[in-house]
């Protein structure tokens, strides 16, 4: 292998470059599959879509404003203007639209990939390699990342970015981690958490004061950006910020906010809104005092709580983070000490078996009672909150534990 080859290998994190194609296109025809044969059953699934991923409304967004007329009149459109300009300059089929996100995906993998395998290297890791291979397997072999790209769900582009964001943070990239976190931030909010782990990262007062003044800097001119794509009018607000934090749309998803605001009673409805907006904010102190030697598994962690206690989450926002879970392979177990491997205090193998298998279970489970609620009518909302409510119980599990708290 020349040396240009060698590099390229080096810097993905991989083996050879025939390794990392043969991944690469494994992937790709994974997703053609599911896109010719499985996305009319996909398609349907609550769990892959909201109506913030939702390509069939952005698509009647789209048309509706060639139509000259406002899409956020009504309660169907709510993405940002700025997505809804780019996507009516682009007149796309929908297997055109199919590979520009099989490709997003890829990027998305391999950003993940390479990030991983920075942070191996510098904490130590006798593996750098294998792990980063890892972290591009797990991303891109991904069940719920192969039929989120046949069904066309906009998380894949929040995953690139979150992807993009990462990459800068293991990078040491402060600017360009800041821009990022500005854009992922004036999408959905959540991902506000963020700047913890960056004031983590970046211990210094300039870099601080640099983060927190970028950061606002930022997200005012998103938002300025998109009152001005909007004809200069803020009505976009309530449709988009407005719409997430108030949680109006109680379809059935795989969060934990829609069986909750069924049951409780109007007069009590913006206490409890409150409260469990404000429970996504409870933890980051707590977790900047636990975690505050290892900035880069608290970006993890947080990226964990976005994809848990957001107010329209879907499987796919817990793919990025799962997929970064081989990276602290240091939790659970040292260095190599002459022939014999040291436990150390970190993660038990035994929780990773069962919070795994746990996820795995629940996936499965969800149509089986979406199923039994909605077509068969044998169960109810129980049977299909139960599960969702395990497979929630089970990621936090995954990490707060005692065991990675130590």
């Amino acid at each position: 292998m020349c040396r240009g080859q060698n590099g390229f290998a080096e810097k993905m994190g991989m083996e050879t470059q025939e390794v990392f194609h043969f991944r690469l296109l494994v992937g790709i025809v994974l997703r053609v599959l599911c896109f010719l044969y499985g996305r009319s059953f996909l398609v349907k699934r609550p769990e892959l879509s909201s109506p913030l991923v939702s390509y069939r409304r952005l698509q009647d967004g789209v048309a509706m404003f060639k139509d000259n007329m406002s899409p956020y009149d009504g309660d169907l459109f709510h993405f940002q203007p700025l997505l809804l300009r780019v996507c009516s300059l682009i007149d796309a089929s929908n297997g055109t639209v199919f590979a520009l996100f099989t490709g997003l995906d890829c990027l998305t993998a391999t950003l993940l990939s390479i990030s991983a395998g920075y942070y191996a290297k510098n904490s130590g890791s006798i593996q750098p390699k294998y792990i980063s291979g890892l972290v591009f397997k797990c991303y891109l072999w991904n069940p719920i990342t192969i039929a989120c790209t046949a069904v066309l769900s906009i998380s894949v582009l929040h995953n690139v970015l979150i992807a993009v964001l990462v990459y800068f943070f293991c990078s040491g990239l402060l600017l360009a981690c800041v821009a990022v976190l500005s854009i992922c931030t004036s999408i959905s909010i959540y991902p506000l958490i963020i700047v913890a782990s960056i004031l983590l990262r970046f211990t210094s007062v300039r870099e601080r004061v640099l983060t927190l003044s970028g950061l606002i800097f930022g997200f005012a001119a998103m938002v300025l950006l998109n009152w001005l794509l909007n004809d200069m009018n803020w009505n976009f607000l309530e449709d988009t910020y407005g719409f997430i934090l108030h949680a109006d749309d109680l379809t059935p998803n795989v969060g934990l906010f829609w069986y909750f605001f069924i049951q409780v009673f109007e007069h009590f409805r913006t206490f409890y809104l409150a409260v469990f907006q404000i429970n996504l904010l409870v933890y980051v102190v707590p977790l900047l005092l636990s975690l505050r030697r290892d900035a880069h598994l608290h970006l993890v962690i947080s990226l964990l709580l976005v994809a848990v206690f957001s107010s329209y989450p879907t499987l796919n926002d817990a793919s990025t983070y799962l997929a970064l879970l081989p990276m602290f392979e240091k939790y659970k177990k040292c260095e190599v000490a002459s022939v014999k491997y040291q436990i150390c205090e970190g993660l038990d193998p035994r929780y990773t078996l069962v919070t795994g298998c746990t996820i795995v279970t629940c996936v499965v489970l969800m149509p089986v009672m979406w199923h039994m609620w909605i077509v068969v009518g044998s169960g109810n909302a129980n049977f299909y909150f139960a599960v969702t409510l395990i497979y929630n119980v089970a990621q936090i599990l995954r990490f707060f534990s005692k065991h990675y708290i130590k």
